[in-house]
């Protein structure tokens, strides 16, 4: 299920994304691990799995590609260019797929990370856990919207 599920959302994600921006996504399974048991644990009909599994990997590739950003490095432009090109392919991709509410959930940590990340800071992020916490918080929404009616 797990295979299907990254082949699925890797699938959609290099169709969406320019070609000429030439990134290639990759995420191993066990990359992938703590997003897995996260949708484990909720009800979520296919579709959405591979719209929010794509999301975590567009997050997930993004900070590593602005992680590598040290000074001389090579490669420090094209990091640069890579790591921002995905965050506006996050934003494109999630209102694509009608996840508008979870961009707004997330933004706040992510603004955080972003800054931090400019000070120096650049302790690991957890999408995972920003994409559960939103999941536990629209079920709870729904819950109270169910018991009301």
């Amino acid at each position: 299920m797990n295979r299907k599920l990254m082949e699925d959302s890797f699938r959609l994600l290099q169709a969406e994304m320019s070609p000429i921006a030439g990134i290639q996504l990759h995420l191993s399974p066990a990359e992938c691990e703590q997003l897995f048991s996260v949708l484990e644990r909720h009800d979520l009909e296919y579709d959405r799995k591979v719209h929010l599994l794509g999301i975590y990997i567009i997050l997930t590739v993004a900070a590593e590609r602005h992680m590598e950003c040290a000074p001389h490095h090579p490669d420090l432009t094209r990091n640069i260019l890579d790591g921002d090109y995905l965050y506006s392919f996050y934003l494109q991709f999630a209102v694509k797929c009608r996840e508008l509410d979870l961009v707004a959930y997330l933004a706040p940590s992510i603004k955080k990370m972003q800054i931090a990340r400019s000070n120096g800071d650049f302790a690991a992020q957890n999408p995972a856990a920003g994409i559960e916490g939103f999941l536990i918080q629209e079920q709870n929404q729904q819950s109270r919207t169910s018991k009301a009616i």
